[in-house]
């Protein structure tokens, strides 16, 4: 379905937040240099395939229950070590496939697109409303005072072991999570969010994820191979790989570039040059400044748009690996006035 005319979404802070910035289709976009020609894109380009997605869903689930089968059957340390690492790079990646989601990429139906991005942040506990609240902001604001991110990763010190490794194993996420529960026990708004319908499905997801999770920690009071499976197969992978993979995939897209006063997504975003298997696990992230020349576009047609402005991207790196070098020696830094990341 053609997303319709891009609406470029005002720069000042004084406007007030646009009706559309929570829609699927005709979309608030960013602004961009030279010639816009957003209105003229392919219809070909904003057709959804279902099927495509549905295939990676049951991949990524069918990994994950082999993996943790493995730990089931306690093999040897060794297999159960390459079970956990596999869970973690997949709720990683489940990740991705919740951003296809929010986005109303995947199916038709907003009621599907929803489910099934819940059903992808129940590892790693992120609500499918919560990152659609804050993302869809941060597509319209991106290069404006107004940017911001759903995932603070942090930014600063990654021009060291010590800090990289810090933001790789920060965990502080959670605390915003474990906040708005509480907002959802005592009544009180989600910070951040002004719009009442966002608010009310953010707190049921979030409060959905904690009965889970408070029935997995019954379950492992009643049983010690049910909790030694929880903890090998869910909380360790979460907390020790899932993270720092998901900040590993995230960080690149605007590190060391300016997204808060220099408007123009095809200079303030990254392009990575980077394998199939990559870009089968990143779930296109590598073309992110095609993600965001048009955010109606579904991440399946992505690439198919990335080779429509190939020649006008700016920033473009010759791998992930290469891009982590250069940041890990100092080569590309962030300076956290022109970056949403306060850390």
């Amino acid at each position: 379905m053609r997303s319709g005319a891009p609406h470029i979404f005002p720069l000042t802070s004084e406007d007030p937040v646009d009706d559309r910035l929570d829609n699927d289709s005709d979309v608030p976009l960013a602004h961009i240099s030279g010639r816009d020609n957003r209105r003229t894109l392919p219809p070909a380009l904003f057709e959804r395939k279902p099927f495509t997605f549905l295939l990676k869903f049951a991949l990524a689930m069918g990994l994950i229950a082999g993996a943790t089968t493995l730990i089931v059957l306690d093999i040897n340390p060794a297999t159960t070590i390459l079970a956990i690492v596999v869970n973690g790079l997949l709720f990683a990646h489940l990740i991705e496939l919740q951003h296809e989601c929010m986005h109303g990429h995947a199916f038709r139906s907003p009621s599907l697109n929803r489910a099934f991005g819940i059903a992808c942040g129940v590892f790693m506990i992120s609500s499918n409303a919560h990152y659609r609240y804050d993302h869809l902001r941060h597509h319209a604001y991106l290069g404006t005072p107004r940017n911001l991110e759903h995932f603070n990763y942090r930014f600063s010190n990654l021009d060291s072991i010590a800090g990289f490794t810090r933001a790789f194993f920060d965990l502080s996420r959670y605390k915003r999570v474990a906040r708005v529960l509480l907002c959802a026990f005592i009544g009180k708004p989600v910070p951040g969010v002004d719009k009442a319908k966002a608010g009310r499905e953010i707190k049921q997801e979030y409060v959905f994820y904690f009965v889970l999770l408070v029935a997995a920690v019954a379950g492992s009071f009643y049983s010690t191979r049910l909790a030694m499976l929880f903890v090998l197969a869910w909380w360790v992978p979460a907390l020790l790989i899932s993270e720092g993979v998901h900040f590993m995939i995230e960080m690149p897209e605007h590190f060391g570039l300016n997204t808060m006063t220099q408007p123009d997504v095809l200079s303030n975003t990254r392009t990575i040059r980077t394998s199939r298997l990559v870009h089968w696990y990143v779930n296109g992230n590598d073309l992110h400044t095609a993600h965001h020349f048009h955010h109606g576009v579904p991440m399946c047609n992505v690439k198919a748009l990335h080779e429509l402005i190939e020649g006008r991207i700016a920033v473009v790196e010759p791998s992930y690996w290469s891009l982590y070098r250069d940041i890990l020696s100092g080569r590309i830094r962030q300076d956290l006035n022109q970056a949403c990341m306060d850390r």
